[in-house]
């Protein structure tokens, strides 16, 4: 028997395939990358590697911070897609069983 939390796992699941994973990947990758790089950026401001103020000494910091972020984006929604996938499948077997 499934737990309402996991029938509505899967009905939210069975929404996110329908659609295009390339879209998936795009949404979040840029949702993700944006979190990351905000929390670096500011983390860097408190922390006083970078100026409050733009000055051009900052810039080579921005770029790694931005080149940082992305990467580490994709890397979350290619973790968290896989792990909903697994979890999907894993409930569809259960549910099967029953």
């Amino acid at each position: 028997m499934l737990s309402k939390k996991e029938i509505r796992f899967i009905e939210f699941w069975k929404e996110q395939r329908e659609g295009s994973a390339l879209k998936y990947y795009l949404l979040y990758t840029i949702a993700w990358g944006l979190l990351i790089v905000f929390g670096l950026f500011f983390g860097m401001i408190l922390i006083g590697k970078i100026s409050m103020i733009p000055i051009p000494a900052d810039n080579p910091k921005i770029a790694v911070i931005l080149a940082i972020g992305f990467p580490a984006g994709f890397f979350c929604t290619w973790l968290s897609r896989s792990r909903n996938e697994r979890l999907y499948r894993k409930l569809l077997e259960k549910l099967k069983k029953n």
